[in-house]
């Protein structure tokens, strides 16, 4: 005997058993126990949120000999005839496979005919997004004055696709997507029931990926079903366990690019979809920032409470603008795999980016590598300055002491007491000074420092154009400008000839930009071209890698 799948096993029959719709079951059982119920309705939601089974269950609910407060009692001739399809009162159509105008003119000619045994014809047009313009047309006027015993019941997932028209013509209910934590219970009841057991890790994980479908939950439950432990599960389902994927973030955090390469090579060898873990470490990365930038992750992420606790212990370990580098990172990796690069090349590169930001010459690279500086600072700055006030005065003071016996008799002690006083002085102030500069301003200014006959990439462009007052000719500057340097010489490079003459005719703006970021009596000129080459070479951000801030990383750091 053929096996009934589970969502069609555990349809609901009736409006109380549907899931978290509350908000639509209780309005249209409050309609059919009135007597009143509407002409056309439009259901929208993502898939699997019970969209269908509400209609078939107002279908029944409307013509119900023995309704009770709106529900359909499902034992009488009407009911059991609409659940085993002998009645023809109740249609489904597909919109998809039904498109035409043609499909539409064959109802606008059936409704004019009674119902055959129920009280009402209901017409239940599914995915209705689909019809054709010259469909819907058809359709206008029959929504708009239909007979007393004709009711539409519309279901689609993309209601931004249904007209205006047609729209206007409908009661509109909005399904709304379930969360994990109500998931899981319906996955819970429906263990229970069949008397299978599956392990809490497993459980949750199938919640996640019905992504607020009870259908889809359903669905991917019974392929797990008869397996037994969270690996098997993992692989039936062709995704990485969340410790992999914490393991990844943790790696990357850490600049550990041999466990990232590691990590590659095992899921190409298990044939993982390359593209399905980077679509999985992107959300990761997305939930990472979500816990460092709100006080109440929990309510803005629907998780599992067991990968709260893992999120909150590895979210430390990042900086903000280090997670949104990623993020970015992983989605270039991710188009790239959909153009048809090779996956394994492509997602190594993306590995190597997320563990050595230094590589990278983009902005969000320097950001967060700025971050990261300030971070290290900030954690150290307090304890070397107490150590120097509170240790080397001992150590000092403890130096004098065996001198003193070695003295002559004509030395007065007081004498020598102040000049110790003075050299602690001397001692402890200096370095007290020095260690200032270090933390009040943790970024160097390597452009200032390089004063000689070579040519330089200037990579502060962007943080210059901050100056600027004029949105237009900040954002050109930002975006489309590339500027080099040499001593107080500077060369703004843009390809648009519009461009030249808009950065020349702002000239005094952009000098006063370069004042204002401590760049004074610059000598500025603007040029058109393509790139930097013509001064600095195709080669620069390797020959020139020691000048070159998004190159300084220790000799021997890549082995």
């Amino acid at each position: 005997m053929q096996k009934t799948a589970l969502y069609r096993k555990y349809r609901p029959l009736t409006f109380s058993e549907v899931y978290g719709q509350d908000h639509i079951t209780k309005t249209l059982r409050r309609q059919i126990a009135g007597g009143v119920p509407g002409h056309a309705y439009l259901f929208t939601g993502t898939r699997g949120t019970g969209k269908t089974s509400c209609a078939k269950i107002f279908s029944r609910a409307v013509n119900c000999l023995h309704p009770k407060d709106g529900e359909p009692c499902n034992e009488c001739e009407i009911c059991r005839g609409i659940l085993d399809g002998s009645i023809f009162d109740v249609y489904e159509i597909d919109a998809a496979s039904n498109t035409g105008v043609e499909n539409i003119r064959d109802i606008r000619e059936d409704i004019t005919y009674a119902p055959i045994s129920a009280k009402y014809k209901v017409y239940i047009i599914d995915e209705v997004h689909m019809l054709s313009t010259g469909a819907f047309n058809a359709l206008l006027k029959t929504l708009e004055e239909p007979p007393e015993h004709v009711i539409f019941i519309l279901a689609t997932t993309e209601p931004h696709k249904v007209p205006a028209t047609i729209l206007s013509r409908c009661q509109r209910f909005d399904f709304f997507r379930l969360n994990i934590k109500k998931i899981t219970s319906i996955l819970d009841s429906v263990l229970e029931k069949e008397g299978k057991t599956l392990d809490r890790q497993s459980v949750a994980l199938v919640a996640e990926l019905a992504d607020g479908s009870v259908r889809d939950a359903l669905s991917i439950l019974d392929r797990v079903l008869e397996l037994d432990t969270p690996d098997q599960v993992e692989k039936a389902l062709g995704v990485l366990g969340k410790s992999k994927l914490y393991d990844a973030a943790r790696f990357a955090a850490k600049g550990d690019t041999d466990s990232l390469y590691s990590l590659v090579s095992d899921m190409y060898s298990s044939s993982v979809d390359m593209a399905l873990f980077l679509d999985e470490l992107t959300e990761v990365f997305r939930r990472i920032l979500v816990s460092k930038t709100t006080s109440k992750p929990e309510t803005s992420l629907d998780i599992s409470e067991d990968e709260l606790v893992l999120l909150k212990n590895i979210s430390p370990l990042f900086t903000v603008p280090y997670t949104v580098y990623a993020l970015r990172t992983i989605r270039q990796s991710r188009i790239a795999l959909s153009r048809g690069v090779d996956p394994r090349a492509e997602t190594e590169i993306c590995m190597l980016l997320l563990s050595k930001p230094a590589l990278s010459q983009e902005t969000d690279a320097l950001f967060a590598r700025v971050a990261a500086v300030e971070k290290k600072i900030e954690s150290l700055a307090a304890a070397p300055v107490q150590t120097i006030r509170s240790e080397e005065p001992k150590q000092a003071v403890m130096s004098e002491k065996p001198e003193k016996p070695v003295n002559k008799e004509q030395e007065a002690p007081k004498t020598v007491e102040k000049k110790t006083e003075k050299k602690e002085e001397q001692i402890i102030v200096p370095e007290i000074r020095e260690e200032k500069p270090e933390i009040s301003s943790p970024r160097e200014n390597k452009e200032e420092a390089v004063v000689d006959d070579e040519w330089r990439e200037l990579q502060t462009l962007d943080q210059i154009s901050v100056h600027i007052k004029d949105m237009t000719l900040q954002l050109l500057i930002k975006n489309y400008a590339k500027a080099v340097y040499r001593g107080k010489e500077v060369v703004i490079i843009v390809e648009d000839e519009r461009d030249v003459k808009d950065l020349k005719k702002n000239i005094d703006k952009i000098r006063d930009a370069f004042a204002a970021d401590h760049k004074p009596d610059r000598q500025i000129r603007i040029e058109q071209g393509a790139d930097t080459v013509k001064y600095v070479g195709e080669m620069y951000a390797y020959n020139n890698i020691e000048s070159n801030p998004m190159f300084n990383f220790q000799e021997g750091e890549l082995k």
